[in-house]
């Protein structure tokens, strides 16, 4: 099926592109960036309304790509080409794999979300590096988490590079940003969910903790783990490490602790 081609800078959809790439404020709010075969392959799997598709000259050689072209046209989706270095100004990669889209996600609140019968909740508090939140995000879903939330003070969830790190998963689980802690402590509470907070030194060994019982995990800022004072009168757990190791990476201490949440839920089926 021929595609139509795109070729000034200055189109209004190229525009929207980028004012959602960049987190302008001026970007339509329910639009992310989804860009790269397998995060668009998740955007399929999870049936969110593309908007439009920007394709490079080349994309549509390989088998994968061939099927995701397919069921673009099939679902009648705006797909549109691009010339190699119109592409490359859009792409936020310096090595495009030749295709990015629009998506629809609606932002949500935790009164939307319904916790699974034995919740697993991440709290992101203060992280920064898009990079690391899009690791715990992918990990989260790996480890069989049903929410993310994130505090005021951390990178954006729908930041293009946070999606692209997650590998997709942000279109798998709910996620639900700005979550004050007071708030997060009424749907916790609520929903008979134990809050455990990390710490690189203090608490009980992650390994001792119950965590086959509902709970929500938090995990603080890159350099200064979690530090408000409010989230003191909650448990600690910790991952033992060597003499004279500072800290894991963020990121590593999420998918430690969230894979043990796993182990222990899996132990206790095996027990019923």
């Amino acid at each position: 099926m021929r595609v139509p081609q795109l070729t000034s800078k200055d189109n209004p959809l190229l525009k929207t592109f980028r004012l959602v790439t960049s987190g302008s404020r001026r970007a339509p709010r329910q639009l992310v960036i989804a860009e790269g075969v397998r995060v668009l392959e998740e955007v399929e799997k999870s049936g969110c309304k593309i908007e439009a598709v920007l394709l490079s000259e080349n994309f549509g050689s390989s088998q994968r790509e061939k099927q995701l072209r397919h069921r673009w046209f099939s679902k009648e989706i705006r797909v549109y080409q691009l010339d190699r270095k119109l592409f490359q100004s859009i792409s936020t990669v310096q090595t495009p794999q030749g295709a990015i889209a629009l998506v629809h996600v609606p932002e949500t609140d935790l009164s939307s979300v319904a916790p699974l019968r034995d919740s697993l909740i991440l709290y992101a508090c203060g992280i920064q590096d898009p990079g690391n939140l899009g690791t715990i995000i992918r990990t989260a879903v790996a480890a069989g988490a049903g929410l993310v939330c994130t505090t005021k003070g951390t990178v954006s969830a729908r930041n293009a590079k946070v999606i692209r790190s997650s590998a997709g998963s942000f279109f798998r689980i709910p996620i639900v940003e700005h979550t004050g802690f007071s708030e997060f402590q009424r749907y916790c509470e609520l929903h008979s969910v134990r809050l455990y907070r990390t710490d690189a030194r203090e608490g009980i060994l992650y390994t001792e903790a119950d965590l086959k019982s509902p709970c929500a995990i938090l995990l603080g800022n890159e350099g200064g783990g979690i530090v408000e004072k409010e989230f003191s009168v909650f448990p600690a757990i910790r991952i033992p490490m060597a003499e004279e190791t500072e800290s894991l990476n963020v990121a590593i201490a999420g998918a430690v602790i969230l894979f043990e949440a796993s182990r222990q839920r899996r132990a206790s089926l095996s027990r019923d």
